[in-house]
């Protein structure tokens, strides 16, 4: 055996982390959000195969970090593996622009509020700096990956069908929302080909935002929902979909705008999604046809970043619960404060109207345990929709 180049083990490892323009797009998006950025402007040329640009509003790079902003692992958001306890950002391996460096031709320009003009920066493959001339660019960071993939000629073919090249910028487009949805104050410009595909304003709320991305027709059938109890510290904030209202505008037949963050982070999680399925489904008259539905909904799970292990996969879309069951069960409460209870698809057939099983423990008595405390009540808010806040106050097992 004989160590392989290694020009041939970072492109092995940067196509495992960029695998799509999706990839390409979200990484510089939380680069730019974590440098504080209030406006995003995503320009794509060729569904992001020729071009994809992102600018941004944010504290731009400083020029002692520059020569080490494309290598990889370095980074200016952790400084060792401790740091993950406590993470605030959404990037931290310092890899991302390394690999994008990899499969395509890197171009950075940026300013900070101490430099007197821009600068542009053309980056190797290898992530070194090659190439700088001054630019005339206002306060921002621009950073352009063209020729996406053209040294991984397979999966280059892969964006020859048209069809995938529209799934491709439609998932861009869903990515860009959730952001939207999470961040209200953010002013967030999708294009491609130089025409405008979706924009969204600065707003001062989230429902606001929701209005931008599901329409005002859809976000009047919602209801603003909070959840906070404090053994185990969880809070749940979002909009769901009015009990028994029209599942046609307030559902869709993917996921893809029912929005689920923890700690702002846009997530999948099968076992969350198959709740909010179930307690939605349950509360329309046509359980049938809404069993074949997905809820529009945005839903913020705030938890303390020590009990969150986001580090699972390269996107860093799907995450590790410490408590798993204790977040499970305060969305099944908050749901069951929506929708009331939920019977599974075996009761539907058989026509009982058993709960799911952490429903029971939630509002009786938890194994080994005393009682659960838990209360619902409907309050107005100051914009006059009703909120639904529960609180919960969960005691510990006895031993």
């Amino acid at each position: 055996m004989k160590a392989l180049p290694p020009e041939t083990v970072r492109l092995l490892c940067s196509s495992q982390v960029i695998t799509s323009v999706l990839n390409v797009v979200k990484e510089l998006v939380e680069n730019s959000l974590d440098a504080g950025s209030s406006s995003l402007e995503v320009k794509l040329e060729n569904y992001g195969l020729d071009r994809i640009e992102v600018r941004d509003n944010g504290s731009g790079i400083k020029a002692t970090d520059v020569p080490v902003t494309a290598v990889k692992h370095y980074t200016s958001k952790i400084s060792c593996h401790e740091d993950l306890q406590r993470l605030e950002t959404y990037g931290f391996r310092g890899e991302a622009l390394a690999s994008i460096c990899a499969i395509s031709e890197v171009v950075i320009t940026t300013r900070t509020a101490d430099d007197d003009f821009s600068i542009q920066y053309s980056v190797d493959h290898n992530g070194q700096i090659v190439y700088q001339k001054p630019s005339h660019k206002i306060l921002c960071t621009t950073v352009c990956a063209a020729n996406l993939f053209n040294n991984l000629p397979v999966r280059r073919q892969y964006y020859s069908n048209t069809k995938k090249c529209k799934e491709e910028l439609k998932r861009v487009q869903n990515l860009l929302m959730a952001y939207a949805v999470v961040k209200p104050e953010l002013r967030i410009t999708l294009s491609h080909n130089k025409a405008v595909v979706w924009q969204k304003s600065r707003v001062s709320d989230h429902r606001t935002a929701l209005m931008a991305v599901l329409g005002v027709a859809s976000v009047a059938n919602m209801l603003p929902v909070q959840h906070h109890q404090e053994q185990p510290e969880i809070g749940i904030d979002g909009f769901f979909p009015k009990p028994g209202s029209d599942f046609n505008s307030t559902s869709s037949s993917t996921p893809d705008k029912t929005f689920i963050f923890v700690n702002s982070r846009p997530v999948h999680h099968k076992e969350i999604l198959k709740l909010i399925k179930q307690y939605y489904t349950s509360a329309q008259s046509n359980k049938e046809s809404a069993n074949r539905r997905y809820p529009f909904l945005m839903m913020n799970i705030t938890i303390p970043a020590s009990t969150v292990d986001i580090n699972l996969t390269p996107d860093k879309t799907e995450v590790m619960l410490q408590n798993k069951e204790g977040v499970l069960l305060a969305v099944e409460t908050l749901l069951i404060s929506l929708y009331g209870y939920s019977i599974d698809n075996d009761d539907l057939k058989t026509g009982g109207n058993r709960c799911h099983n952490c429903c029971e423990r939630e509002m009786g008595k938890p194994q080994g345990g005393r009682p659960q405390e838990v209360s619902f009540q409907i309050s107005p808010s100051k914009t006059q929709f009703p909120v639904v806040v529960i609180h919960s106050l969960c005691v510990a097992r006895e031993k």
